[in-house]
């Protein structure tokens, strides 16, 4: 397993819709481990495959009890109950919004095996699943919020993306 980097918004990975994953072969199992050591290393709840530049439709999901399953080419069957709440993402850093997404939702998906499941989920285990399969749409959660709020951020991403770049210039 591999630790890779996480790509931060702006990247064209995360603008565009990922590809359907047509064979859950082994190279798509190394991937979602990669993508789990991923997420571990950073702390987060949930992590999609074009947040490490592989534009595929695979994502990590958390439980409110910590545990994580994987979902391959998932879809989102039914959405209700409209709901704000507090939203983060590893590829908008230290960044915290009040984001508008549903309560409850019932999810298509299939899992490492290529075996097809449904789920029904509410609450914060709903609002990661539309977190997570919306990176999969080439979308990222600051686009839901109000233009100021976003453009807010943006201005925030553009000063640290200029210094990623000059510390990377000066590893090389």
């Amino acid at each position: 397993m591999a630790v890779r980097p996480i790509t931060i918004i702006g990247h064209k990975a995360l603008h565009q819709p990922t590809k359907k994953v047509r064979d859950v072969t082994d190279e798509i199992r190394t991937l979602v481990d990669d993508m789990f050591d991923t997420m571990e290393a950073a702390e987060g709840v949930g992590l999609a495959a074009n947040q490490v530049g592989v534009p595929l439709r695979c994502s990590w999901v958390g439980r409110e009890d910590g545990t994580f399953f994987e979902i391959i080419n998932p879809e989102i069957l039914e959405k209700s109950g409209p709901v704000t709440l507090d939203e983060g993402c590893l590829s908008v850093p230290d960044q915290f919004e009040k984001t508008p997404r549903f309560h409850k939702v019932k999810v298509k998906y299939q899992d490492r095996t290529g075996a097809w499941h449904e789920l029904e989920a509410e609450g914060r285990l709903a609002h990661v699943l539309q977190h997570e399969i919306g990176h999969l749409d080439g979308q990222v959660f600051v686009e839901l919020l109000s233009n100021l709020k976003r453009g807010l951020i943006r201005e925030k991403m553009v000063k640290l993306q200029k210094t990623l770049k000059r510390r990377e210039a000066e590893r090389e």
